[in-house]
């Protein structure tokens, strides 16, 4: 897609399962998006560079999905003045809560979703929203 205005971006490929669903809302819409697969900590500078750069290549709002220590987002978050939606994905159906813990203590701009991906439209909305009156 051309000039897309969303970014989804995941820890490592095996999270697109339940990253498709932010793809599914934003196909619905009809909105331009981009994906990348980027790690917070197994490739933190590309990762930081990619967050930086996100606005000058004319993204308007990040969606962020990773599992595990769910880090990715907030590290996007630190490195771009864009809203960051974050995306808890579970590492294992014995620790869904956990893998949420660090979305629970972050700041605006981010903004966490549920794990069940029920409210991501709602969430989306709300993002580009915010992001539109700025």
């Amino acid at each position: 897609m051309s000039n897309p205005l969303v970014s989804i971006v995941m820890g490592s490929d095996s999270d697109l399962d339940i990253m498709r669903e932010a793809v599914k809302a934003l196909e619905g819409f009809g909105i331009a998006y981009e994906i990348d697969v980027t790690s917070a900590h197994r490739s933190p500078d590309r990762t930081a560079e990619y967050a930086r750069n996100a606005a000058s290549r004319g993204i308007r709002v990040i969606i962020a999905g990773a599992g595990g220590a769910a880090h990715l987002a907030g590290v996007i978050a630190a490195h771009t003045t864009l809203p960051v939606i974050g995306v808890p994905i579970p590492a294992t159906p014995a620790q869904p809560m956990l893998e949420s813990l660090p979305l629970r203590s972050s700041a605006w701009p981010m903004r966490r979703l549920r794990r069940n991906l029920l409210n991501t439209k709602r969430s989306w909305r709300r993002a580009w929203k915010r992001n539109r009156r700025s």
